[in-house]
């Protein structure tokens, strides 16, 4: 059945790890009807965590999609990874969708991944939804959650629900806009029962509902109108007032409650109805087909590419297309999507995350997810190396900052990452899913080397095989760029370019200092020549190899290190201490703000030096403490 482009929604919901989004989003799909029943996550139950790591650690790994229908309007959801290492899901996820949804806990409130994703809506465009959760845990506090808002997200919260309390558990919430106490049901979980709003929270309510109607008032003409002449506005112009300034940039609209005891969830649903936009569609439709967000495999179907398409027209227009409708982790076949739907696609083109689709092919955004921890991978049982490079080839295709490589030192892999979690799930799926019969060697920090100053006038000459051979060439540096390059004489014979090219990408790889491979480095090769032209291969590797391994020694390289921005907000009486330990780390302090409780420090540290910092901060600051972490540069390693 065909859906107006205004009766859809997509959407992405968003949390740090242990928010409780994805119970939230078990949730959405219950009291829509979309599914029967619902699925703790702690049971490996959650219809949105299929994988069996996801199962395992109870946490989000791979960006899901769902749909439900609620009120007439079809909503595709995007249930995405809270932990930041699976940032690249998050951000190809926010680009496919107009609305998001940022589940926070009631009990820990704003956490370092909340503030990194609430940067990542803002930045991206995206219009937010704030799900404040878990309020059937004790000492979950509101109030606290709304502060942390007004001073680290720089926003007003607009409250358009909060929690109802009987005998101490959650019984319901309060209804700010429709003036409504809505509890709980205990025979029918999707039920909600009416009520008078109870005098104990009679005070609080009075507080919200002013604070909505000034909100409203001020992008409502309607609103302001009712509130001059003193009567009551209607309830249409509020949500209209609040739809507007949300479109503003100048509030977010707030809803509470506790996903786990079904309180709060309907009137999430209507606010993602009443208060986010329509799929948004580009002006040049026809040609841009679409945006692919994720990248899947699945067992009997092969390679699907998870793509928001623009047209239904032009999406029909890809070369032996097939669509399906996703729902977790099931595909149903049909027979085109419509314009704003997310679907799947297989076809016998081949995709990558974060590429427009294009009348002609593809585009890609470009992006930065750079691999930051590396680790070997080598087989258990040499047999095994058909299936491991296969299964290798085929993982890494749906996972835009995973890097492979051969090690030809081990016969084994190299595998990049963006960080600790990523690469340990990572290889736990190749062993637990695949059956890789693998092992995996200590994570270390990603070094590159990088050429100190340029060298020409480079000189190698061998002689083997009844035969002589030289070799001039000049090496420079590219500091900004990490592509390895090497040209040849316009006329140098085929072969021998393959040769060198072999021999460069080898070295390159091995690096010279033992730190990690070369980045940025341009060879131009001047001169071969030889007793016999063209030069044999083995001795043309041989005199290039050594030639290069003699004259770049580890002398003539810097080795570079992973430099990260990190931002720390604390209170500010533990700011001392925080302070005095970062002092050991070799962190570079940038600047310090201070917000009246909380100081805001800003400073650059290696990687290295910041394993495991979110145990310690929490530590540092009696669990009061955020920081956000993010990949600034590769800088000079400091040696010791």
């Amino acid at each position: 059945m065909s859906t107006s482009l205004e009766n859809k929604r997509n959407i992405a919901i968003l949390a740090h790890v242990n928010a409780g989004k994805t119970t939230l989003s078990e949730r959405l799909l219950y009291f829509s009807a979309a599914i029967p029943g619902t699925g703790e996550v702690e049971e490996g139950l959650a219809t949105m965590d299929y994988l069996q790591e996801e199962k395992k650690r109870g946490i989000t790994i791979e960006a899901g999609i769902a749909s439900y229908t609620w009120k007439g309007v079809r909503v595709t959801f995007v249930d995405t990874p809270g932990h930041v290492d699976f940032g690249a899901e998050v951000d190809f996820a926010l680009q496919s969708v107009e609305g998001a949804v940022l589940v926070i806990s009631g009990l820990s409130g704003i956490e370092s991944q909340t503030l990194a994703a609430w940067e990542k809506i803002r930045l991206n465009g995206n219009l937010p939804l704030v799900f404040i959760n878990k309020f059937d845990l004790d000492g979950s506090d509101h109030a606290r959650v709304l502060e942390q808002m007004r001073v680290l997200f720089k926003t007003l919260p607009v409250v358009l629900t909060f929690p109802l309390y009987a005998n101490g558990k959650i019984d319901g919430v309060i209804d700010v806009v429709h003036e409504l106490a809505l509890f709980r049901s205990s025979e029918n979980p999707r039920k909600l029962l009416k009520g008078e709003i109870p005098e104990s929270c009679h005070e609080e309510y009075i507080r919200h509902r002013t604070a909505l109607i000034d909100f409203a008032s001020r992008h409502n003409d309607a609103v302001m109108h009712a509130f001059l002449e003193g009567r009551a506005a209607e309830t249409s112009d509020l949500i209209a007032g609040v739809r507007a300034g949300l479109a503003a940039g100048e509030g977010v609209p707030v809803f509470m409650g506790s996903a786990l005891k079904n309180a709060g969830v309907r009137q999430l649903l209507n606010g993602v109805n009443q208060l986010l936009p329509p799929p948004a569609l580009p002006a040049d439709a026809e040609q841009k087909l679409g945006f692919v967000l994720k990248v899947r495999w699945y067992p009997g179907i092969g390679k699907i590419h998870l793509a928001k398409i623009f047209s239904n027209a032009a999406a029909r227009r890809l070369k032996q297309a097939r669509f399906y409708r996703v729902f977790a982790e099931t595909l149903e076949e049909i027979d085109g999507p419509e314009a704003g739907d997310i679907t799947a696609i297989q076809s016998g083109a081949s995709y990558a995350m974060g590429q427009y689709l294009l009348s002609g092919g593809a585009r890609s955004l470009g992006g930065a997810y750079k691999p930051l921890l590396q680790a070997r991978i080598e087989l258990a049982d040499a047999n095994d190396h058909a299936h491991v490079s296969a299964v290798l080839r085929q993982v890494a295709d749906t996972e835009p900052s995973i890097q492979i490589e051969s090690d030809t030192a081990t016969g084994g892999w190299i595998v990049r990452a963006v960080g600790e979690l990523q690469l340990d799930v990572f290889c736990k799926r190749l062993k637990n899913d695949h059956g890789c019969n693998i092992n995996v060697g200590t994570p270390s920090v990603r070094y590159v080397e990088r050429l100190a100053k340029p060298r020409e006038g480079l000189v190698g000459e061998a002689q083997a095989y009844g035969a002589q051979a030289l070799i001039r060439f000049d090496a420079r540096n590219r500091p900004k760029k990490d592509e390895n390059r090497i040209f040849f004489p316009p006329d140098l014979d085929p072969v021998e370019q393959e040769v060198l090219r072999d021999c460069f990408r080898t070295f390159c790889g091995q690096g010279a200092a033992g730190h990690g491979e070369i980045a940025g480095l341009d060879l131009e090769i001047r001169e071969i020549s030889g007793s016999k032209r063209p030069v044999p291969p083995p001795l043309l590797a041989k005199t290039f190899s050594d030639a290069l391994r003699l004259s770049l020694n580890s002398a003539e390289f810097d080795v570079f290190e992973p430099i990260m921005n990190l931002e720390i907000i604390v209170p500010e009486e533990y700011c001392g201490a925080v302070l005095a330990d970062l002092s050991t780390r070799g962190g570079v302090i940038r600047k310090i703000d201070a917000d009246g409780r909380n100081s805001i420090i800003f400073l650059e540290i290696p990687l290295e030096n910041v394993f495991g910092y979110a145990t310690l901060l929490r530590s540092l600051s009696k669990g009061m403490g955020v920081f956000v972490l993010t990949y600034e540069k590769h800088g000079i390693r400091k040696r010791n």
